[in-house]
């Protein structure tokens, strides 16, 4: 029953919002759905003083719709206000978008995913590590650039991880991830000013894949030949 209110729920909240203003859910879609950062970050800018609200709300329902990559939103961010206040605008955006997930996902689908803890040794045993090891598991996953950011929520919400644990994780995680974002994004399109910059995060990104990689190998080598 609570899943079905879940349900129910986004439905409402997202039918009035698309009521209240048809029109910039659907223009806000079509620019964000070609990826183009230089048109969202106009469209953005026509809002004057609530651009930063929009911004925001923007966040928040691309963390439920868990389909845009952020960077697109971010991008336009760092155009609009500059680096700084453009991280520190998508850093809050994201956070908040997580914090709003986290707390709807535990509250109608943590009792409906209990059933399935009961039933399955191994997920017992991850529900118990999340409990004892909740921040790190997650900070290390939202330290992840490019990571799925609503179903990394989605995964805590239904875990035993403590709020506390969560929201730290949270805020401290994301920030590093939405300065590379900004960055990509925002460079993206001026690619001729920063291609240095540019490249230089590029290569970094490649290399946090790659050195996770090459852990994952390597504990799995290590574990192996322990067998």
């Amino acid at each position: 029953m609570a899943r079905l209110w879940g349900w129910l729920f986004i439905i409402l909240t997202f039918g009035m919002m698309y009521l209240w203003q048809p029109a910039f859910f659907e223009h806000a879609y079509n620019i964000i759905k070609h990826g183009d950062i230089i048109a969202l970050a106009e469209y953005l800018r026509s809002f004057g003083p609530w651009s930063i609200v929009v911004t925001i709300v923007l966040f928040i329902v691309m963390t439920f719709t868990i389909v845009f990559p952020f960077m697109i939103l971010s991008g336009a961010a760092g155009i609009i206000y500059g680096l700084f206040w453009g991280v520190i605008i998508s850093w809050l955006g994201e956070v908040i978008g997580a914090f709003f997930m986290f707390i709807f996902a535990r509250y109608f689908f943590r009792n409906f995913v209990a059933t399935w803890l009961h039933k399955s040794s191994y997920l017992k045993q991850v529900d118990d590590y999340s409990a004892a090891n909740g921040f790190k598991a997650l900070l290390i996953a939202r330290l992840l650039p490019l990571a799925p950011s609503g179903i990394i929520t989605a995964v805590a919400a239904i875990s035993r991880i403590s709020f506390k644990d969560f929201f730290l994780a949270t805020l401290i995680g994301k920030l590093p991830p939405v300065v590379i974002k900004v960055l990509l994004g925002h460079d993206l399109v001026f690619a001729g000013e920063n291609m240095t910059r540019l490249i230089i995060v590029v290569i970094l990104v490649a290399v946090v894949y790659i050195g996770l990689w090459w852990y994952k190998r390597y504990k799995g080598q290590y574990n192996k030949n322990n067998i």
